[in-house]
């Protein structure tokens, strides 16, 4: 077994195949592994920062056994179903508690959103039959509670705005979750980092089992003969490939296109961003809360580590071109403001996945369904296969696995 590329969904593809006793190997073309899922140590903040952040619910089962698998379940925090939120425009907070289930929440007008009713949330019944083409501002774009409920979900879950994203993953997504009750709602946080929870013991777990891992392979061009891969084409080697073996592909759409003809996949993707801002250990015990959601405000979420703060802004194509002083200037003024107090960070660190996920929108779902013409030796895999979700650690762990189910 051949896998390029050594995110998640290729290290999970690899830890399923040794299950099955095949010969690994994974060749990555960046010098680490992780791809979106990783942490490292940065010397302009001079402290270790997951790349990006990622909210993990307790209904993502395959990635609660993938842990269960390498041994890290340890390495997770668990956080309570007490959404907790905060509106920068009326400057008011609120929490949205789901310790329960999503009928007693809206039985419990103190859980409600600040000025809402409870037929204001009806518009959750909406979402248990959806139409496979319907977005989801089509679906609740009149609910009152839109603004502060179904828009920071939609971008959150699916780093595309409402206007153009699915409701049928959306509608998957509250099945696993909201609509099971609080046993599933809970998130799941590292103690430490994505690295030190999911990275570093998939690749010694893999190790350990005989799969090895070269990094700094990027592959070029993939040589197809009468419907086989027959030849891997790297920068710095070739690799010939007989008709019993396997490749699996774990890249984005976007590279997928250009090694493999005639397939017509999405062009559209959304940005995700993330600031990192070190701050003085005595400024953490401010934040009681370990993660909150901004309404109205450039800042999205905010994860409060150890030792700093990370911002999350998805769907953040419009900042790709702002000045990155002006963006942390603005994101830290709402910090303050929600914390009704003036603090200081010490230095800042800027993340910018640009092509973090595809827009999942109806249209550019129906083009991932489509991918079925790759020869008869070649698998993929990656978060973006999993139409059915959310571009997420879970699809991604999933993707991996589904494809070794298929040999």
């Amino acid at each position: 077994m051949y896998i390029i590329g050594a995110g998640l969904s290729g290290l999970s593809g690899a830890i399923n195949a040794l299950k099955k006793k095949m010969n690994v190997e994974i060749y990555e073309s960046a010098k680490f592994s992780g791809g979106r899922c990783r942490s490292f140590f940065d010397k302009k903040v001079n402290i270790e920062i997951d790349n990006g952040n990622h909210l993990v619910f307790s209904a993502n089962e395959n990635f609660m056994d993938f842990c269960k698998t390498i041994g890290t379940t340890n390495t997770l925090k668990e956080i309570p179903a007490d959404f907790n939120f905060y509106d920068f425009k009326s400057n008011q907070k609120w929490n949205l508690d789901l310790s329960s289930n999503y009928l007693n929440l809206l039985l419990n007008k103190q859980k409600l959103i600040p000025h809402t009713k409870i037929t204001d949330y009806f518009s959750l019944f909406k979402f248990f039959f959806v139409n496979d083409n319907v977005k989801v501002k089509e679906l609740v774009g009149e609910s009152k509670i839109f603004k502060t409920f179904w828009e920071p979900l939609t971008v959150g879950v699916m780093n595309t705005s409402p206007d153009k994203a699915s409701a049928k993953v959306l509608s998957n997504v509250l099945k696993k979750t909201i609509f099971k009750g609080a046993n599933y709602c809970k998130i799941f946080q590292p103690k430490s980092n994505w690295n030190k929870t999911l990275i570093e013991p998939s690749i010694r777990k893999i190790q350990s089992n005989g799969g090895q891992i070269f990094h700094g392979n990027l592959l070029k061009k993939i040589i197809i003969s009468e419907n086989y891969v027959s030849e891997l084409v790297f920068i710095n080697k070739k690799i010939k490939i007989k008709r019993n073996h396997r490749v699996l592909l774990c890249i984005p759409p976007t590279n997928l296109s250009k090694l493999v003809d005639n397939l017509n996949l999405p062009e559209e993707y959304n940005t995700i961003l993330n600031l990192h801002f070190k701050i003085k250990p005595e400024y953490i015990p401010f934040f009681t809360k370990s993660i909150v959601g901004f309404i109205n405000s450039i800042t999205q979420w905010i994860f409060v580590k150890k030792d700093h703060l990370s911002v999350t802004v998805s769907d953040a194509n419009y900042f790709n071109n702002i000045e990155p002083r002006v963006l942390v200037d603005k994101v830290w003024k709402e910090i303050c403001n929600y914390l009704d107090k003036e603090i200081s960070f010490e230095s800042f660190q800027i993340v910018k996945e640009k092509k973090a996920t595809y827009v999942q929108s109806p249209e550019n779902i129906n083009l991932v369904k489509n991918h079925s013409n790759l020869p008869h030796n070649l698998l993929i895999a990656g978060d973006w296969t999993q139409y059915n979700l959310p571009c997420t650690i879970e699809a991604s762990i999933l993707s991996g696995k589904k494809a070794i189910d298929l040999i």
